[in-house]
C-alpha cells in the first residue's frame, strides 16, 4: 500500500540530506573559521592549498553566515518545508559569487588557484539545492501568508455546507 502525500512531487530524503550536508559542513566550516587558529581556518577553506591572509572581518562574516546556515539546517531536519528559503539562499549567493566574483576574474585571466576548491564546492552544492527544492510547492500560492490566512479565517464551502442546518 503506497501512501498518498499532500505534495508528491516532495522529496524529502533529498531536502533532508541537503540539510544534513550543510548542517555538517556549516557547522565544521564556519566553527573552524570563527573559532579556530586562523592558519587552519585558511587551509580548510582553501583545500588543497591555503588562502591567504584576510581580511578578518570579511573572513569573520563569511564564517558567521556558514556556522548560522549549519545551526538553522539542523532545525530544517526537523521542519524540513518551513527552513526551505535557506536553500533558496544559497542558491542565490552563490550564482552571484560567479556571475560577480568567479566569471570575472577567470576571464580576465586572474583566478587564483586557491579558488577551485569553491568552484566546485559551489558547483556541487548549487546541483543539491537545484535537486532538493520542490520548485512547483515553493512557488505556489500555498506560502502565501494572505492565502493561509484567507483560508483560517473563511471557512470553506465544504465546511460551511458541513455546519448548515438540514
Amino acid at each position: 500500500m503506497t501512501v498518498q502525500t499532500e505534495h508528491p512531487e516532495i522529496r524529502y530524503g533529498w531536502i533532508k540530506l541537503l540539510y544534513s550536508c550543510t548542517a555538517f559542513l556549516g557547522l565544521l566550516v564556519g566553527g573552524i573559521m570563527l573559532f579556530g587558529p586562523e592558519k587552519l581556518a585558511r587551509k580548510v577553506v582553501g583545500i588543497p592549498f591555503m588562502l591567504p591572509p584576510e581580511d578578518p572581518i570579511v573572513f569573520g562574516a563569511l564564517g558567521g553566515i556558514w556556522f548560522t546556515i549549519g545551526i538553522l539546517c539542523c532545525f530544517g531536519l526537523r521542519a524540513p518545508l518551513k527552513f526551505l528559503p535557506i536553500f533558496m539562499i544559497q542558491l542565490i549567493y552563490k550564482t552571484f559569487w560567479f556571475l560577480c566574483v568567479f566569471f570575472p576574474l577567470y576571464f580576465r585571466g586572474e583566478f587564483p588557484d586557491y579558488g577551485w576548491a569553491s568552484v566546485v564546492g559551489n558547483l556541487l552544492w548549487m546541483a543539491l539545492d537545484l535537486k532538493a527544492i520542490p520548485w512547483r510547492y515553493m512557488l505556489s500560492r500555498e506560502l502565501d501568508p494572505n492565502v493561509a490566512m484567507s483560508e483560517q479565517v473563511a471557512p470553506s464551502a465544504s465546511s460551511r455546507s458541513a455546519l448548515a442546518p438540514n
